[in-house]
């Protein structure tokens, strides 16, 4: 019987969050049920990918599912991660050889553009909200690159579609429209409360102390008014998504489909 596994692949971070996110996707990956999960992060935390692959090798697994735990695609997709996996040729799905051991090898696609995230953000603004009319601000990162955007605006839109009111979508960098603008446009629709959504996968120095005080809230406070031409509008800041357990759902699928 073929020995499978699944291999989670992280950007990695200075920060432990990013680390700690993996393991605990790991931890619910196992817990449903699935043998053999393995972590591998493209640089900065450890065990890189490279050690991971040669640990794999190691235990003589033969088939591999490689899930990228990225929002969206970039160069670290496209360029840094496929020769780490022994891939060649932009191709996704073959035959690599690892200290002489052989294993077949899947590279799935980054989540962004799964339906089920636009679902999951769904489920997260319905707990979130308490205001009758509640408006919506999705934030990205930003990319020099056009991956970034496509994404976040595809997920805005596809909320819009499932019938949320003033959903709007802004960067922390690189990209426009800034968070400033849009909370601005928000802010003048009338809104009761504006539902902060941002499409991270863990707390790092953007979400900590970038982003709080372009939403006017203060560093440790998620949840507050703010006072706009004398009305009180709550400002709530929801938590990034890579800890969310309906995540896990959407890896498991992502698995059962090449596995």
């Amino acid at each position: 019987m073929t020995k499978k596994a699944t291999l989670i692949v992280g950007h990695g971070s200075r920060y432990e969050y990013n680390k700690k996110i993996m393991e605990l996707q790991k931890e619910r990956l196992e817990k449903m049920g699935f043998e053999n999960v393995y972590i591998g992060f493209n640089e900065t935390s450890h065990p890189f990918i490279g050690e991971t692959m040669e640990q794999m090798a190691a235990d003589g697994i033969e088939e591999v599912v490689a899930i990228p735990f990225f929002i969206a695609s970039g160069l670290h997709m496209t360029r840094d991660i496929p020769p780490k996996l022994g891939l060649k040729d932009d191709c996704k799905d073959m035959v690599v050889s690892v200290d002489g051991h052989e294993m077949m090898m899947h590279f799935g696609e980054p989540f962004g553009e799964d339906p089920l995230l636009a679902k999951i953000l769904g489920e997260k603004i319905d707990e979130a909200k308490k205001c009758k009319r509640a408006g919506v601000l999705v934030i990205g990162h930003g990319s020099k690159l056009h991956y970034n955007k496509d994404i976040i605006s595809l997920n805005a839109k596809r909320l819009t579609d499932m019938g949320y009111d003033d959903v709007l979508y802004a960067f922390n960098e690189f990209n426009e429209p800034t968070i400033e603008d849009v909370l601005e446009e928000l802010l003048s629709r009338g809104v009761d409360e504006v539902l902060v959504l941002p499409l991270f996968i863990s707390l790092g120095d953007h979400l900590k102390n970038d982003i709080p005080p372009k939403i006017h809230l203060v560093d440790g406070v998620n949840d507050d008014t703010y006072d706009y031409n004398g009305k009180k509008v709550r400002i709530c800041y929801l938590s990034p998504i890579g800890d969310d357990p309906r995540l896990t759902d959407l890896f498991a699928e992502k698995v059962k489909k090449y596995l």
